[in-house]
């Protein structure tokens, strides 16, 4: 990261990374989620939870190499590492898809329940949304508070109503191929898909090693897949730590 890159972080609480992902990696990784989801059909995403109307996908560190890069890619560990320091865990590794003319807008919220302040390790929760598709106001991009890492509440805590639209809020647009990587206690929620096209995306959700992790937010690797892996990713999805 630049200078300007670590303020913006530090004060704002996201970076969005531009053209991470090549065309021909989109295409690959939108070709085998379609092949998850077909294959998964309504239990896709049970692993974690099932969201009405939306298609998800949980525990992809078990299914498939190409998504190891996805989660171990070193520009998006070097913020998460920033954030939350060298000891990090991948917790969630998920896919969602808010198709053509679906979805609600999500009540305000932040990626951990725990401490919603720095404690002398870091931030406890970090997330890095890539962006298989456009991410455009009208398709439903992500809405998110600029600086409220910093607030030291949950939105529950600090906000009459989850779903109103916030003074401060921001629409982080991006193109297919971005990475939109934010402090996990920052404000954020998704928006309702109102086009014709699909709004599909990966998300990477980490956690400092020393949070506990219930069952539906860790990785869980058999292991024939867990012997393939380098050590960096077997330290990342925790199988050290059992």
């Amino acid at each position: 990261m630049n200078d300007k890159q670590i303020t913006q972080l530090e004060l704002d609480g996201y970076l969005l990374l531009k053209n991470v992902v090549s065309t021909t990696e989109l295409i690959n990784l939108r070709a085998r989620l379609e092949k998850l989801w077909e294959e998964e059909g309504q239990a896709a995403g049970i692993e974690n939870y099932i969201e009405p109307d939306i298609r998800r996908l949980a525990n992809l560190a078990n299914k498939g190499n190409i998504f190891i890069k996805i989660y171990s890619h070193a520009d998006i560990l070097e913020i998460v590492e920033f954030v939350m320091g060298p000891e990090i865990r991948l917790s969630m590794l998920n896919a969602r898809d808010v198709p053509p003319q679906t979805g609600a807008i999500m009540p305000y919220h932040c990626d951990t329940d725990n401490a919603t302040k720095q404690d002398e390790l870091g931030f406890n929760a970090c997330t890095a949304i890539w962006m298989l598709d456009d991410f455009t106001v009208e398709n439903g991009a992500t809405r998110l508070v600029p600086g409220s890492h910093l607030f030291e509440a949950l939105p529950k805590e600090g906000l009459q109503d989850l779903y109103a639209v916030h003074p401060k809020e921001i629409i982080v647009e991006g193109q297919a191929g971005d990475v939109l990587v934010f402090n996990g206690h920052c404000w954020h929620a998704g928006r309702p898909n109102n086009t014709d096209g699909h709004r599909r995306a990966i998300l990477a959700h980490y956690l400092r090693a020393d949070i506990p992790h219930a069952d539906n937010r860790r990785q869980h690797i058999p292991p024939e897949i867990a012997a393939s892996l380098g050590e960096q990713e077997k330290e990342l999805l925790g199988l050290n730590d059992q």
